[in-house]
């Protein structure tokens, strides 16, 4: 199930992220705050609803097969909330793309203490697994944003914390230009392993992994019921 919060303060703009998120103090049903990223369509020009759906679905799913993806959530936002957004240049934008409020965005609850993924971080031994379950995953759901040149991975000490799976399932979104290719269940449908900034980040460390993973992976996938 996912959880329904209310934006009551805007705090900044992230500065890193396409869409430069707003990290925004939320209200639980309990009360309670919770630090949630939101982001709404036309944060930046090419974000559309469809890339708000995929990013929820697909961080339910990753974290229904155990990947260690941010919580998602569903933040509502009203105009008492978008009056407390600064009027500067970059907030202007967010300003225009909540005009039609009352409205639903999407949040990630803010993983606290954190740094971006660094090209020259190492996947240790005994993350090898971990490493290509994210790969399987973002494989299966055609996710291309998480390649050498934009990771979208976030490390809190040495444990990976996945974030960002709004290029999900793209083939599903309007106007796409997947025209017919091949799904990557089949031949030829895998392209996140050439070399270059669209190389998937943890293809490199789990080309040794056990053939168990792959396994284990669909085994996961199998026991997903309608509950999930």
């Amino acid at each position: 199930m996912v959880v329904t919060v209310e934006a009551t303060e805007y705090l900044e703009r992230a500065e890193t992220g396409r869409s430069h998120p707003m990290l925004c103090v939320c209200d639980e049903s309990d009360g309670s705050d919770r630090y949630v990223y939101v982001k709404y369509e036309n944060f930046h020009e090419d974000l559309t609803t469809d890339h708000l759906v995929s990013e929820l679905i697909a961080n339910m799913f990753a974290i229904d097969l155990g990947l260690p993806a941010a919580e998602p959530c569903l933040v509502t936002i009203d105009e008492a909330f978008v009056d407390t957004i600064p009027r500067s240049p970059s907030e202007m934008v967010l300003r225009y793309a909540l005009q039609n409020v009352p409205l639903t965005a999407f949040g990630s609850t803010q993983v606290s203490p954190v740094r971006r993924w660094e090209a020259t971080d190492l996947v240790h031994k005994n993350q090898r697994d971990e490493a290509a379950l994210l790969y399987l995953f973002d494989t299966l759901v055609e996710n291309t944003d998480r390649g050498n040149g934009n990771p979208n991975l976030l490390m809190s000490g040495y444990a990976f914390k996945v974030i960002d799976f709004g290029h999900s399932f793209q083939r599903c979104h309007r106007g796409n230009d997947f025209n017919g290719s091949q799904k990557p269940w089949q031949s030829g449908g895998v392209g996140n392993h050439f070399p270059g900034n669209m190389q998937h980040i943890m293809y490199p460390s789990c080309r040794g992994v056990e053939d168990g993973v792959l396994s284990d992976f669909t085994a996961s996938i199998a026991a997903l019921t309608d509950a999930k």
